[in-house]
């Protein structure tokens, strides 16, 4: 695993860990749409899980919190923050509907 994947294992975890043998488990990825440019963005999935659990519908979600989350692993430049969270607001409106079924 070269340096990046270190570094990136390393923040996804939460540990200095350099393997993923040490780690909690396996970040998912998943590309969105933010303004017409293709994102990939690191643990969404977990945390879309984490708040489903946590009972939050797309009407009541936290999406401070939730981006605030997700960019503790993803960066994310200040000029598409506003975009980012129309964007992510979005996936968890069609994730949550597609686990209520």
């Amino acid at each position: 695993m070269g340096k990046l994947g270190k570094n990136l294992l390393g923040k996804i975890t939460g540990t200095d860990k350099s393997c993923c043998c040490c780690g909690p488990s396996i970040v998912s990825v998943k590309n969105i749409k933010v303004d017409n440019k293709d994102l990939e963005i690191a643990g969404l999935e977990e945390e879309f899980e984490k708040q489903k659990v946590a009972g939050k519908t797309p009407e009541n979600i936290d999406i401070e919190e939730l981006v605030r989350n997700l960019t503790t692993i993803n960066e994310i430049p200040e000029e598409d923050m506003k975009k980012f969270k129309i964007a992510v607001l979005k996936e968890y409106e069609t994730y949550w509907q597609e686990k209520r079924k």
